[in-house]
Protein backbone atom coordinates (compact mmCIF):
# COMPACT_ATOMS: atom_id res chain seq x y z
CA UNK A 1 0.00 0.00 0.00
CA UNK A 2 2.91 2.47 1.15
CA UNK A 3 4.77 1.62 -2.26
CA UNK A 4 1.44 2.05 -4.72
CA UNK A 5 1.11 5.70 -2.90
CA UNK A 6 4.47 6.74 -3.17
CA UNK A 7 3.98 5.54 -6.89
CA UNK A 8 0.63 7.85 -7.47
CA UNK A 9 2.61 10.68 -5.37
CA UNK A 10 5.70 10.56 -7.73
CA UNK A 11 2.99 10.11 -11.10
CA UNK A 12 0.88 13.17 -9.73
CA UNK A 13 4.72 15.06 -9.36
CA UNK A 14 5.75 13.99 -12.46
CA UNK A 15 2.83 15.30 -14.72
CA UNK A 16 3.19 18.13 -13.03
CA UNK A 17 6.62 18.93 -13.93
CA UNK A 18 6.19 18.19 -18.04
CA UNK A 19 2.98 19.91 -17.67
CA UNK A 20 5.14 23.19 -16.71
CA UNK A 21 8.22 22.23 -18.97
CA UNK A 22 5.52 22.01 -22.43
CA UNK A 23 4.14 25.81 -20.98
CA UNK A 24 7.48 27.06 -21.38
CA UNK A 25 8.12 25.88 -24.61
CA UNK A 26 5.84 27.55 -27.54
CA UNK A 27 4.28 25.45 -29.34
CA UNK A 28 5.51 24.36 -33.12
CA UNK A 29 8.39 26.28 -32.71
CA UNK A 30 11.36 24.61 -34.75
CA UNK A 31 14.00 26.21 -36.87
CA UNK A 32 15.34 25.69 -40.12
CA UNK A 33 19.44 24.37 -39.91
CA UNK A 34 22.11 25.72 -42.19
CA UNK A 35 26.14 24.38 -42.52
CA UNK A 36 28.42 27.76 -42.45
CA UNK A 37 31.81 28.20 -42.48
CA UNK A 38 34.38 30.55 -40.25
CA UNK A 39 37.06 31.64 -42.23
CA UNK A 40 39.11 32.62 -40.04
CA UNK A 41 43.70 33.46 -40.19
CA UNK A 42 44.06 29.75 -38.46
CA UNK A 43 41.66 27.82 -41.03
CA UNK A 44 38.15 27.36 -41.81
CA UNK A 45 35.78 25.91 -39.37
CA UNK A 46 32.91 24.11 -40.26
CA UNK A 47 29.66 24.27 -38.12
CA UNK A 48 25.76 23.34 -38.65
CA UNK A 49 23.30 26.07 -36.91
CA UNK A 50 20.03 26.72 -36.05
CA UNK A 51 18.72 29.56 -38.13
CA UNK A 52 16.06 32.00 -36.74
CA UNK A 53 14.45 34.48 -39.62
CA UNK A 54 11.19 35.81 -37.64
CA UNK A 55 11.22 37.74 -34.34
CA UNK A 56 9.71 34.70 -32.55
CA UNK A 57 12.28 32.40 -33.27
CA UNK A 58 15.15 35.00 -32.59
CA UNK A 59 13.30 35.95 -29.19
CA UNK A 60 13.03 32.05 -28.23
CA UNK A 61 16.87 32.01 -29.47
CA UNK A 62 18.68 29.28 -27.10
CA UNK A 63 16.39 29.73 -24.65
CA UNK A 64 15.48 26.07 -22.84
CA UNK A 65 18.63 24.75 -24.39
CA UNK A 66 21.04 22.88 -22.06
CA UNK A 67 24.41 22.30 -24.31
CA UNK A 68 25.74 24.14 -27.52
CA UNK A 69 27.74 21.74 -29.50
CA UNK A 70 31.20 22.74 -30.59
CA UNK A 71 30.68 23.09 -33.80
CA UNK A 72 26.81 24.54 -33.54
CA UNK A 73 24.81 28.03 -32.34
CA UNK A 74 22.15 30.27 -33.58
CA UNK A 75 22.13 32.31 -36.65
CA UNK A 76 19.56 34.91 -36.44
CA UNK A 77 19.08 36.89 -40.09
CA UNK A 78 17.50 40.14 -40.38
CA UNK A 79 14.72 39.93 -42.97
CA UNK A 80 15.17 43.65 -43.61
CA UNK A 81 16.25 45.14 -47.52
CA UNK A 82 18.80 47.03 -45.48
CA UNK A 83 21.37 46.65 -42.99
CA UNK A 84 20.29 48.48 -39.50
CA UNK A 85 21.27 48.10 -35.91
CA UNK A 86 20.59 44.50 -34.12
CA UNK A 87 20.14 43.72 -30.30
CA UNK A 88 20.41 40.67 -28.87
CA UNK A 89 19.80 39.75 -24.75
CA UNK A 90 20.09 36.57 -23.06
CA UNK A 91 17.02 37.07 -20.54
CA UNK A 92 15.94 33.34 -20.22
CA UNK A 93 18.96 31.66 -21.54
CA UNK A 94 21.12 29.80 -18.83
CA UNK A 95 24.00 29.26 -21.25
CA UNK A 96 27.44 31.46 -21.94
CA UNK A 97 27.50 32.27 -25.50
CA UNK A 98 29.75 34.47 -27.89
CA UNK A 99 28.15 37.10 -29.98
CA UNK A 100 29.40 38.20 -33.48
CA UNK A 101 27.29 40.95 -35.59
CA UNK A 102 27.75 40.23 -39.40
CA UNK A 103 27.79 42.58 -42.08
CA UNK A 104 25.73 41.60 -45.08
CA UNK A 105 28.64 40.32 -47.36
CA UNK A 106 29.46 37.81 -44.54
CA UNK A 107 32.05 39.90 -42.72
CA UNK A 108 31.90 39.92 -39.05
CA UNK A 109 32.00 43.18 -37.28
CA UNK A 110 31.60 42.72 -34.26
CA UNK A 111 32.97 39.94 -31.52
CA UNK A 112 31.52 39.39 -27.55
CA UNK A 113 32.96 37.15 -25.60
CA UNK A 114 31.53 34.98 -22.91
CA UNK A 115 27.98 37.08 -22.51
CA UNK A 116 26.65 36.92 -18.91
CA UNK A 117 23.11 34.38 -18.67
CA UNK A 118 20.05 35.56 -18.21
CA UNK A 119 20.66 39.32 -18.72
CA UNK A 120 18.35 41.77 -19.91
CA UNK A 121 21.49 44.24 -20.89
CA UNK A 122 21.01 44.50 -24.52
CA UNK A 123 24.36 43.75 -27.06
CA UNK A 124 23.29 45.90 -29.84
CA UNK A 125 25.45 46.15 -33.20
CA UNK A 126 27.76 49.54 -33.47
CA UNK A 127 27.33 49.49 -37.32
CA UNK A 128 24.56 48.14 -39.63
CA UNK A 129 24.63 44.54 -39.93
CA UNK A 130 22.46 41.49 -41.22
CA UNK A 131 22.50 38.94 -38.73
CA UNK A 132 23.79 37.36 -35.24
CA UNK A 133 25.29 34.59 -34.75
CA UNK A 134 25.51 32.70 -31.00
CA UNK A 135 27.98 29.91 -30.00
CA UNK A 136 29.02 28.29 -26.91
CA UNK A 137 31.35 30.83 -24.78
CA UNK A 138 34.85 29.95 -25.99
CA UNK A 139 34.68 29.75 -29.01
CA UNK A 140 35.55 32.88 -30.64
CA UNK A 141 38.98 32.53 -28.61
CA UNK A 142 39.50 29.31 -29.15
CA UNK A 143 39.40 29.55 -32.91
CA UNK A 144 40.89 32.95 -33.31
CA UNK A 145 37.87 34.35 -34.33
CA UNK A 146 38.40 38.63 -34.88
CA UNK A 147 36.74 41.62 -36.67
CA UNK A 148 37.21 41.19 -40.12
CA UNK A 149 36.60 37.57 -40.40
CA UNK A 150 34.12 35.32 -42.58
CA UNK A 151 30.92 33.77 -42.28
CA UNK A 152 30.05 31.89 -45.87
CA UNK A 153 26.74 30.23 -46.16
CA UNK A 154 23.37 30.84 -45.26
CA UNK A 155 22.96 33.60 -47.45
CA UNK A 156 26.38 35.37 -46.42
CA UNK A 157 29.78 35.46 -48.17
CA UNK A 158 30.63 34.29 -51.74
Amino acid sequence: MRLNLFGFILAVALVAVVSTAREAMPQGMSFQQAPITLVTESGRYNFVVDVATNVSQADFGLKYRHEIPPDGGMLILLQQSAPSTLTVTTDGVSLPMDLMFIAGNGMIMEVHTCIPTDSTTPWVSNSPVSGALEVACGTIQRLGILAGDKVLGAGFGG
